[in-house]
Formats: C-alpha cells, sequence, structure tokens
C-alpha cells in the first residue's frame, strides 16, 4: 500500500530546518509526531535520505547513528512554497 503520508512528512521536515538553519535526525522524529507522524528513526532517516538524494538537503553524518540536514537553496524554495518538487506536499501552514 502507498504511504499517502510521506509527502507531508517531507515538507515537515523541510519547514524544520528552514526554521531552524539545522535539524537533525532525532528531531526531525520528534518534530514528525508533533504533527502526528510517529516513526521509528530508521524511518526518519530514509525520509532524510530520500531529501538527500533529491538534493533538497545536505547531510553531515557525526556519527553513526546522528545526522544533521541543512537546506539547499532548491529545498529552501521548496520549504517556502516557491518551488514544488514531486514527492513533497504543499508548506503546511503555522
Amino acid at each position: 500500500m502507498k504511504d499517502i503520508f510521506i509527502g507531508n512528512q517531507r515538507i515537515i521536515i523541510l519547514q524544520g530546518i528552514e526554521k531552524n538553519i539545522t535539524l537533525s535526525n532525532e528531531m526531525a522524529q520528534r518534530l514528525l509526531r508533533v504533527y502526528g507522524h510517529t516513526l521509528p528513526l530508521e524511518k526518519v532517516n530514509a525520509i532524510c535520505l530520500w531529501l538527500e538524494q533529491r538534493g533538497l538537503v545536505t547531510i553531515e553524518r557525526l556519527d553513526e547513528t546522528l545526522l544533521t540536514m541543512r537546506l539547499t537553496k532548491h529545498g529552501q524554495e521548496v520549504a517556502l512554497g516557491f518551488a514544488r518538487e514531486d514527492g513533497v506536499d504543499l508548506p503546511v501552514e503555522d
């Protein structure tokens, strides 16, 4: 079955980075929980890697389990709603 929430999860992470400059995978997991998405860290990491593969974020691996993300210019445009990316929902209203 197709995950109908994945696009929403991706934009939430992008917007979280946009508001905070950087975001770790663990903080992304907590942010998603605030929006009702309770995910294991492994799934959050998969989302983060997907965002990196699409050129929306850069990832710095701090150790085996902790990574931090920064937006690329395109990622910032998507987070703010100025650009679209297949697989990412429109920005979430505050």
